[in-house]
Formats: structure tokens, C-alpha cells, sequence
């Protein structure tokens, strides 16, 4: 069945195809859009440079946002050719996955600075936004994002203990130091201040205790808020370590299934390259799994006999070989 030209475009923009020189460009322009528009909007900020370079800033703007447009009306567009949105409303669906959001937020804020009187400033900030679009093209980030949609129910578990810590020592410091420091604590927000920067054990020392049993209750908070501030950094470091195990286990099981009985053809490579980058595996790992299998099928072919010509293993019949014995 021949492909549509909106199954083409659907699959251009799934993802990097290194076979592809078009699929290479298109994701380069667009990954170089993103870098070049988050720096421009960084310097825009600065008054000299806003001044200087405002034609400058201007077209980069323009021309970015045209290619982010030009790039979400597509995805939209062929979204239907996506299996994972095939069906009615097949549209929608995606542009309410949160990528799609991230694609619309990306060329919003230009809409309404344009139709509304919307702050300039507010324009700025939102723009920043757009550096989330590199998520596609960063393994890195992709992989957190996986392990953040993994583990958000461990991670809502260790906020709650975190978020009920904060409130009970906040109580407890305004309780020690309301009196003595009245403009310091003079309420249980300006101590929920001070209990987010001592659990978090940044403290700034713009606000201490001065009483004894302040002090006394500050030290305890500050040892807690080491073992708890550690607890979310434990689980994202164990869940990293999981998904990766888990890449490397995936990628195995395919290099075996490819390298089972065959030669390292550039057929099998860069079938193994493509499940590799799929997998976001370093080449340093593939190599060291695919030479770690060669090395167990070459110690298994001394005991079994393989043909020669499509290198599968030979099953031979003893018993027919006994029954019917040559005469």
C-alpha cells in the first residue's frame, strides 16, 4: 500500500531518522529554531541590547515563530496517521497531549502580544517556555520526563511528608520565636519562609533563631531536612537506574534476536543502530552488549554445527540415523 504524503509528514516528524538527510535537516532546523530563539530572548532582556539589536531580535522572532507555526499546524494535520491517536477526534486528542501544549504555548504568547495588550515582559518570560521543545530532541530530558510520569506516585508520597514537615516545624519556630522576634515571625507565613529555606538546607541567614529553644528547634529541622530534601533525590537516582537496566535488558534481547546465527552484516548494524538510538543506549554500552553476545555465540558454536550458508544451527536426526543404518 503506497503511504500518503500526510503519513509521510507524520512520520517526519515522529522522529530523527538518521538514514534520512530530510528527516536530519528538518529536525536540525528545528532543534537550531529552539537554541537560537531562547538566546535571543535571553539578550532581548537587556535594555542595551534590546535597543541595539531590535531589527535583529525582531526578525528572529518572527522568523522562529513562523517555523514553530508552521511545525504544530502539521503535527496537527497528521496527527490522524498516528496509531496512537487514530480514530475519531484523532485531532484533538493530540493537541491535548502535553507536547501539543508545549508546541501551542510555544507560539501563543506572539498571538496575543499582537491582539491583545497583553505585558511585553510577561511575553518574555512565557517565550522561555519554548527551550521545552527541546525535550524531543534530548534523550536526557526524555528519560527524566519518563521517570517523573514513572514514579509520580512515590514522588507525591515523599511531597506530602515534605509539605506536612514544613507546616509542623513553621508552627513550631513562630510558637519558639514569635515574641522575641516579633518582625521575623510575626506570622505563620514568615515562618513557612524560614522553614522552606532550613529544610532545604540552603539557609540564607537573612532570618535566625535567637532563643534557646529556637536554636534547639532549628538544629532538629535542619538535620530532618536533610534526610527528607534526600528522599526525592534517592528515588529519581534508583528510578534512573531502573529505566536504564531496563534500556539495556531491552536492547540485549534485541542484538540477541539479531546476532542469533547470523554475521555482522551492515544490514544487522544498523538495525542494531536504530534500536539503539530508540532506546537512547550510548555506543559505549551497544558495544559492549553486542561484543558480549559475540563472545557467548562463539563459545556455543564450537559444540553446535551451523550452515554455511545462512549460518543457522543444524538439528540433526540421531535417531533415523540409527534406525536406518547404511548398508
Amino acid at each position: 500500500m503506497k503511504r500518503t504524503f500526510r503519513s509521510k509528514v507524520q512520520t517526519l516528524l515522529h522522529g530523527v531518522d538518521r538514514k534520512s538527510r530530510l528527516s536530519l535537516i528538518v529536525h536540525l532546523v528545528l532543534a537550531s529554531a529552539i537554541i537560537i530563539n531562547v538566546v535571543s530572548v535571553i539578550f532581548d532582556s537587556v535594555d542595551e541590547f534590546a535597543d541595539r539589536y531590535f531589527i535583529a531580535f525582531a526578525v528572529i522572532e518572527g522568523v522562529c515563530t513562523l517555523i514553530f507555526t508552521v511545525e504544530y499546524a502539521l503535527r496537527v494535520w497528521s496527527a490522524p496517521d498516528d496509531p496512537r491517536f487514530s480514530g475519531a477526534w484523532a485531532r484533538l486528542r493530540y493537541m491535548l497531549t502535553p507536547m501539543a501544549l508545549i508546541d501551542l504555548i510555544a507560539i501563543l504568547p506572539i498571538i496575543l502580544w499582537i491582539f491583545t495588550s497583553i505585558d511585553l515582559r510577561f511575553v518574555r518570560i512565557v517565550r522561555l517556555l519554548r527551550l521545552l521543545k527541546f525535550t524531543r530532541y534530548s534523550t536526557g530530558l526524555e528519560l527524566m520526563l519518563l521517570v517523573f510520569r514513572q514514579q509520580a506516585g512515590i514522588f507525591g508520597a515523599a511531597s506530602a511528608a515534605l509539605a506536612c514537615m514544613l507546616v509542623f516545624s513553621a508552627g513550631a519556630i513562630y510558637i519558639a520565636e514569635h515574641q522575641a522576634q516579633p518582625d521575623a515571625f510575626g506570622n505563620l507565613i514568615d515562618a513557612l519562609y524560614w522553614s522552606v529555606i532550613t529544610l532545604a538546607t540552603v539557609g540564607y541567614g537573612d532570618v535566625v533563631p535567637i532563643t534557646p529553644f529556637g536554636k534547639f528547634l532549628a538544629s532538629i529541622i535542619s538535620l530532618t531536612g536533610i534526610g527528607i530534601v534526600a528522599v526525592p533525590a534517592g528515588i529519581l537516582a534508583s528510578a534512573f537506574n531502573s529505566e536504564l537496566r531496563r534500556r539495556e535488558t531491552a536492547y540485549r534481547h534485541q542484538a540477541t534476536r539479531q546476532l542469533l546465527g547470523k554475521r555482522l552484516t551492515d544490514r544487522v548494524r544498523n538495525k542494531l543502530k536504530s534500536h539503539q538510538e530508540d532506546l537512547g543506549i550510548s555506543d559505549e554500552q551497544a558495544q559492549s552488549i553486542v561484543e558480549d553476545i559475540r563472545d557467548v555465540h562463539r563459545t556455543e558454536s564450537d559444540e553446535i554445527l551451523t550452515c554455511p550458508h545462512c549460518h543457522h544451527p543444524l538439528q540433526l536426526e540421531l535417531k533415523d540415523a540409527e534406525s536406518n543404518p547404511p548398508a
